[in-house]
């Protein structure tokens, strides 16, 4: 009886530690987390790749892995002025941020080695007229001047395209704006040049 009650003890005391060491990993290194500042903005988190935003508190904002191909983290962000699928409202701000390692093995899903090799394209062309260098706040990157990809992807809004890479990843910032930007895209810059990946 003793020893019963001892073995109950002992795996409930296991379990409670368990359940501790659970909730601080999730808190502390969680893989998918906002916090809000209780502000105008948020930050997003993730803890794998090591990908943050920022972005208005007011905005929708979905993150996923694998969602396109193994081995891609995507965010999506949006003000909530977008019409649904391959709508695009003069208030809309869409952004989809794609983010990947360069170390990249011979099993990588086939989209995943095409992006990679695209990004190294548009990193190393010359021809001024299709792709110009910019800082985004620190990070140099390159900006796509035809829109024709980004409303490719996401499916609304035409806008600039950008890549920039960090020592282990790549990025891509897809966004695309309504015909009535002049108040919004100050708010698209800032979360634009918050983009961090480790």
């Amino acid at each position: 009886m003793v020893f019963a009650r001892k073995k109950t003890f002992s795996i409930l005391a296991s379990l409670t530690v368990f359940v501790a060491a659970g909730f601080w990993l999730l808190n502390h290194c969680g893989l998918l987390q906002a916090q809000n500042d209780g502000g105008k903005w948020k930050n997003f988190t993730e803890g794998v790749y090591g990908f943050s935003v920022d972005y208005p508190a007011d905005w929708g904002i979905d993150a996923n892995y694998d969602q396109y191909a193994p081995g891609i983290i995507s965010a999506e962000m949006h003000n909530k002025e977008c019409g649904g699928q391959n709508q695009c409202g003069f208030d809309c701000v869409d952004i989809r941020i794609l983010a990947a390692k360069k170390e990249i093995g011979g099993k990588s899903h086939g989209l995943l080695l095409q992006l990679y090799e695209d990004f190294m394209m548009v990193r190393d062309f010359a021809d001024a007229s299709l792709v110009k260098e910019v800082d985004l706040a620190g990070k140099k990157a390159f900006e796509l001047v035809d829109n024709q990809a980004t409303l490719a992807l996401n499916g609304r809004c035409g806008g600039p395209f950008y890549v920039f890479e960090t020592e282990k990843h790549f990025v891509y910032i897809f966004t695309g704006y309504g015909a009535d930007i002049a108040e919004i895209s100050g708010e698209a810059k800032k979360i634009i040049e918050s983009v961090k990946v480790d």
